[in-house]
């Protein structure tokens, strides 16, 4: 949010907020894109076989 306000020149969070609209399918995806990255780097890692 900082940097959005500094980009548009905003010295408020809610003049800023005015131009921000959240699209609810993008927030999904970056949740499901965020969540499959954490499983991958939690999940056990095999040794390579001999």
């Amino acid at each position: 949010m900082r940097v959005l306000r500094r980009i548009a020149g905003h010295g408020s969070p809610t003049n800023a907020q005015r131009y921000l609209h959240p699209d609810v399918h993008k927030i999904t995806a970056a949740e499901a894109a965020l969540s499959t990255h954490v499983n991958v780097l939690r999940a056990p890692r095999s040794l390579p076989s001999p």
